[in-house]
């Protein structure tokens, strides 16, 4: 009876929110979770002052419900690996972005479960010696990081679990390392530049429902020239109002995190931008408000057009781009953000 179970058991488990997390071990892949994400964001620097945005996210679907034991070939397709690669180019107004899928094969795709390696043929994002390590090109464009973190990951979520909606499966573990020192080389036409800056870690596994009557969702993740990181997503329900299922986490200078109820933070739209592209009608300036944290600013898309139609591999088109972070009523500098919007332009896709 024990080996039948073994054998014929789902692979698909919920989420144990008295499982403690190991890492690196948990940065790595986890097999028994549905859905699985690593992404990247960061703003960028050259010599010349040249200011540039990216976006590296590796996604893992699995589509077979069932252990390995039951699989007749090591080549049976398991996971379907998707990723995207964006970029934004300050000073010239440029977005361009990449998509890959590939399921499971050979030298195609991966992610390994003993430590955090994910890649999607070139793309790839590791970790070494206890710093990250990135690589992705497009069109003659490549980026190539070393980040080393400067704060301790950050579990985030009452009890380690990401809520999102009333759903039994709409939870995930989401984990952050909210500041990377970001170190390496851009190349452009043949011409490689020496980049510095700040980068942001987001791994996040579970069902991947948000839960049936979320519509989509708008996530900020702030670096602050105080020290401080702040992450805020905003689930969004039917009418447009924030559900009771948002969420934050603000992490101070040395590290320390708190987490943040809906109550504990607003989000305001002041402007909005509509999508040649998609037709969609999408925030375009905010005002972030944290009471309990003497927080009151405004977030700024550096180019309102950083939207990715991801028609060839997950089927959502949404805008992800680089921000600046300012004082309200002065404009005094801040910090800087990469903001993400779902749910604007078309359906969740698998995110159901």
């Amino acid at each position: 009876l024990a080996l039948a179970f073994l054998l014929f058991a789902g692979r698909f488990q919920p989420l144990d929110p008295k499982q403690n997390l190991s890492f690196p071990r948990d940065h790595g892949s986890h097999d028994d979770a549905r859905m699985e994400w690593w992404y990247v964001t960061g703003q960028l620097e050259t010599a010349s002052g040249k200011r540039l945005g990216y976006d590296l996210t590796f996604f893992r679907t699995g589509i077979a419900d069932e252990p390995r034991s039951a699989r007749a070939s090591a080549f049976a397709a398991r996971d379907l690996f998707l990723a995207h690669f964006a970029r934004t180019d300050v000073q010239a107004g440029t977005f361009r972005f990449a998509e890959r899928v590939h399921r499971t094969g050979v030298g195609a795709a991966f992610a390994r479960e003993d430590r955090l390696c994910v890649a999607n043929e070139d793309w790839r994002l590791e970790e070494v010696g206890g710093r990250l390590v990135l690589f992705a090109s497009d069109g003659g464009e490549e980026i190539s990081l070393v980040l080393t973190p400067e704060k301790p990951p950050v579990v985030h979520g009452a009890g380690g679990l990401s809520r999102k909606g009333p759903e039994r499966e709409a939870v995930s573990r989401y984990v952050s390392l909210t500041r990377l020192r970001s170190e390496g080389w851009w190349t452009s036409g043949g011409k490689s530049e020496a980049v510095t800056g700040l980068s942001w870690f987001d791994h996040e596994w579970g069902s991947g429902s948000i839960g049936k009557d979320t519509t989509g969702w708008d996530w900020f993740g702030l670096h602050l020239l105080d020290g401080r990181d702040l992450m805020l997503y905003r689930m969004r329900a039917k009418d447009g109002s924030a559900s009771p299922f948002s969420s934050g986490t603000l992490v101070a200078k040395d590290g320390k995190a708190l987490s943040l109820s809906p109550e504990d933070f607003s989000i305001e739209e002041t402007t909005h931008w509509k999508s040649p592209a998609s037709g969609g009608m999408y925030p375009s300036r905010w005002t972030l408000r944290v009471p309990r944290a003497s927080l009151h600013v405004e977030v700024v898309p550096v180019l309102a057009g950083q939207e990715l139609l991801t028609e060839k591999s997950t089927h959502v088109t949404y805008w992800e781009g680089a921000c600046d972070v300012a004082a309200p009523a002065t404009g005094t500098p801040l910090g800087r953000a990469y903001v993400e919007m779902t749910g604007y332009a078309g359906g969740l896709g698998a995110f159901r």
